[in-house]
């Protein structure tokens, strides 16, 4: 079975494309490093590390039994003759390799099996490390208790209205503990809740330095508008006479993680030793955090600060491994943290005037079946389903953005019009993906798609830009030599010359777009199956739509879709409970 370095199962698996090339480094890394195993039980050794491998790289901390039977089970076809081993064989294999050990916390080792998972040992370490930092941070009162009357009676002006009881409770729970979680889909009111808990707190202690993070430019931008709009809904509800208050408020400016981290050459500057400035740090889209990030802000929080994490749920989790806040709210849903630190906003606001599109949503979120999907589509006024040709979809984008050649529209109207309508794809390079519908489009509304700075051009920045405080995420439009940009006050313009890496955006990834709100959506999904589609995908990008969603996809790549899930494996929970185990004896 070893031919030189080379594995034959592994690049079996290779061959029939189950693991990437990296993954193969990594497996022939270890397989050089192990001192016990032979040569043909070095062949599960390199299989199950590669596994491990794109595991972690799809978003997992760890690979598992279930992972292995499935595995076997989902690519039999692919499989057959390679002679995969089965999780008996695994485990036998791995409990001699002198590269993998059960006992992390006296032995480090490449690969850890616990129980009935295996893990690398950084992600173990960060999991281990993470449930006892989360568990600590869980048990601590609030930091505002002492004088929690007079803030919950600011509450009780604030939370006036009948309908926003969920919403008092999560405030009441920030003031309760030093860590607290709100959770919701969209229109819940997640920010308005913010907003009313920072004016809460500033009636009593002014003098409080809050942060508000987010982690990415264009979530952190949104944050901040989202937080100015509902301090103007709230200007008159019972703290009218402290206008001071929301002078201080409109000052806060969401931020960067990173930023908010001093993130320098892949590693944070704050940390335990120099933490981070601040009394309350709320971070929104926490969905959005992976496990290393959240390691690390947790690292720099100091002992006098309120953490508040937002987000819902039911989105994409990050891009990098990790589910941090599924896993938070798993574990407070199982009693595993001794205060209530999770509240939970479920009525939704959103979609009041156009329930249809939360009724879509909440199918897709139960994983009704493509027919059934299909059907609310049909019958909905404002859904469609449209029949997947490359023309209808170029057609539909043509129509919506051919006010960009109108000459008489003003920056602003241009950007406002911008957010009217967003084709939303799963993928940037299939068939149907961002790339081709973006130059699908530049040539019916006869751009030129080889000139980076053609007049109305939409755009995205897609790398950060101190400097000018251009964000990755951010959209704009080049009118003439310059690029408009829309910003809570106001718009703001730059030299084309000036801008950072940009790309077309008639069309956008679902990733790109979360965060964001738009009138009208038409979510395109691919041709064929890929693994990134999940139930978690399309609920991201119907609920980015205000007004209108339009779909279109064949009806075998939706049920595949719908039955699929982006749920991660960890073990969190697990950790968590051998951690409380552990105190009490």
């Amino acid at each position: 079975m070893i031919f030189g370095n080379k594995i034959e199962l592994l690049h079996e698996m290779a061959e029939k494309k189950l693991v990437s090339s990296l993954a193969i480094n990594i497996a022939e890394f270890l397989c050089g490093l192990e001192k016990n195993l032979s040569g043909e039980e070095k062949t599960t050794l390199a299989a199950v590390s590669a596994l491990l491998y794109e595991w972690i790289s799809s978003g997992s901390i760890c690979l598992t039994k279930d992972d292995i039977k499935t595995f076997i089970e989902t690519n039999g076809e692919a499989l057959s003759g390679i002679g995969f081993p089965n999780w008996e064989k695994i485990g036998s294999i791995l409990s001699k390799s002198s590269c993998c050990t059960s006992d992390p916390e006296k032995e480090q080792r490449p690969v850890v099996l616990e129980g009935e998972r295996i893990y690398f040992y950084k992600y173990w370490l960060y999991e281990t490390s993470l449930a006892e930092k989360v568990l600590k941070l869980s048990r601590l009162p609030g930091k505002y208790l002492e004088r929690a009357l007079p803030i919950k009676n600011a509450f009780i002006k604030l939370f006036k209205d009948p309908q926003s009881i969920e919403q008092k409770n999560a405030a009441d729970k920030v003031i309760e503990n030093r860590f607290s979680v709100i959770t919701g889909g969209p229109g819940t009111g997640k920010t308005t809740t913010v907003a009313k808990i920072i004016a809460g707190i500033l009636s009593v202690f002014p003098e409080e330095r809050i942060v508000l993070a987010a982690p990415t430019g264009k979530a952190a931008a949104r944050m901040t508008e989202a937080l100015r709009e509902a301090i103007k809904r709230m200007e008159g509800q019972g703290l009218a006479e402290a206008p001071e208050i929301f002078e201080k408020m409109n000052s806060l400016e969401g931020k960067t993680i990173h930023k908010l981290l001093n993130w320098m050459f892949g590693r944070p500057e704050k940390n335990r030793e120099d933490p981070i400035y601040a009394d309350l740090i709320i971070i929104d889209e926490a969905s959005m955090v992976d496990i290393t990030m959240f390691s690390s802000l947790l690292d720099a929080i100091s002992d006098n600060t309120s953490l508040v994490l937002l987000g819902d749920k039911d989105q994409l989790a990050s891009v990098d491994a990790g589910n941090v806040l599924c896993d938070i709210c798993n574990a407070a849903e199982a009693g595993l943290f001794e205060r209530q630190i999770e509240a939970k906003l479920t009525k939704s606001h959103r979609f009041e005037e156009h329930p249809s599109i939360g009724r879509l949503a909440d199918a897709v979120n139960g994983q009704k079946d493509a027919k059934e999907i299909i059907r609310i589509c049909t019958e909905e006024p404002d859904l469609d389903f449209m029949s997947k040709t490359t023309a209808e979809i170029v057609g539909k984008a043509a129509e919506n953005y051919g006010f960009l050649s109108d000459k008489t529209l003003k920056p602003a109207e241009i950007l406002d019009k911008l957010n009217n309508f967003k084709i939303l794809c799963p993928s940037k390079e299939d068939s149907f993906g961002v790339a081709k519908l973006n130059e699908a489009i530049e040539r019916a509304l006869g751009r030129n798609g080889s000139d980076d700075f053609y007049n109305g051009r939409p755009i995205m920045i897609t790398k950060n830009d101190y400097s000018n405080n251009l964000m990755n995420g951010d959209c704009g439009v080049i009118l003439g030599n310059r690029a408009y940009f829309k910003t809570d006050s106001g718009v703001k313009s730059f030299p084309v010359s000036v801008l950072p890496p940009l790309e077309t955006v008639y069309a956008m990834t679902i990733h790109k777009s979360q965060g964001s709100e738009y009138d009208s959506v038409l979510v395109v999904m691919p041709e064929n199956n890929m693994p990134m589609l999940t139930k978690e995908l399309l609920y991201t990008a119907i609920t980015r739509a205000k007004e209108r969603v339009a779909i279109t996809a064949q009806e075998s790549v939706l049920e595949y879709t719908l039955k699929r899930s982006a749920a991660r494996n960890s073990g969190f929970v697990n950790a968590l409970k051998k951690l409380k185990k552990s105190d009490e004896k």
